[in-house]
């Protein structure tokens, strides 16, 4: 599946907005003592979690509650994340010439008609390769970055980042103060998002931060202005049944479906004929 019409009309004339998932960071790999790694899916965070907590069996309290809950156990437990972010941060740690390797993120580097990417992820993949590729680029994941605009492309770091562990969105608690839609991150993404649509790239319907944003489009934003189709967000996704296609689309959100076993190459391959 190549890009929209409509959706490379938009890139060109500078009006969309990637908005990056986990599936992004997982599709860089690295060696290390000679076994490919790559960074932990959020269930094995939350595996990870149960860990720290002492539970014999994440599953089990998967049972007894959401995987947000699980998180917010260890945060009441604990009183802190710093164990989990430890972990986290330590198993995120590709050299530049992997993130140089990654077809993904080379990718997402080259639309240089998008001079602002939003993302959910902790790490700093993103602003990274934009960098590797010659980009300015500043990181933003709180109000006081948003006085330091110097550089030529934003990275909003949606749910913060490993820089600033209390910026991080992590815990039940943290999702429930992020949905009131009243901090100053919010305030941005609504500016951000007038004019211009949103691509969705490395999620899937299950992920709560998407449902969120999706929810905030539909609910403040009627069609998008200057725009034959009118939609606001656009998402690439693998493989979808017709279950994901009509909740999606009963969303307003224009799926752009990609098939087959190489699913890091038909993004891929769907970003490039957006820029080409």
């Amino acid at each position: 599946m190549t890009c929209p019409p409509e959706l490379r009309r938009l890139y060109r004339d500078g009006r969309v907005v990637p908005f990056i998932g986990a599936g992004v960071s997982m599709a860089v790999q690295w060696k290390i003592d000679g076994a490919i790694k790559r960074g932990p899916s959020w269930g094995e965070l939350v595996d990870r979690a149960a860990e720290l907590i002492g539970a014999d069996d994440a599953e089990l309290l998967r049972m007894r509650g959401t995987e947000l809950q699980i998180l917010e156990y260890m945060r009441i437990k604990f009183d802190t994340m710093q164990p989990l972010i430890n972990w986290l941060h330590a198993s995120m740690q590709p050299k530049d010439d992997d993130l140089r390797a990654s077809m993904l993120h080379s990718a997402l580097a080259s639309m240089s008609a998008s001079r602002l990417f939003y993302t959910t992820n902790y790490d700093d993949f993103i602003e990274r390769a934009l960098r590797l590729f010659g980009q300015q680029v500043i990181a933003i994941s709180s109000e006081h970055d948003l006085s330091q605009l110097m550089a030529d492309i934003q990275v909003v770091k949606f749910h913060g980042d490993f820089n600033k562990p209390d910026t991080m969105v992590l815990s039940e608690s943290d999702y429930e103060r992020r949905m009131r839609l009243t901090s100053p991150m919010d305030f941005k993404l609504r500016s951000d998002i007038l004019g211009r649509a949103l691509l969705f790239v490395g999620y899937s319907f299950r992920d709560a931060n998407v449902a969120y944003l999706f929810r905030l489009i539909t609910d403040y934003f009627g069609a998008l202005p200057q725009s034959f189709a009118g939609k606001r967000a656009y998402i690439i996704y693998h493989n979808p049944s017709d279950f994901e296609l009509q909740l999606f689309n009963a969303r307003h959100i224009e799926v752009i479906p990609t098939y087959g076993l190489d699913r890091v190459g038909s993004i891929v391959d769907v970003i490039r004929s957006m820029v080409d």
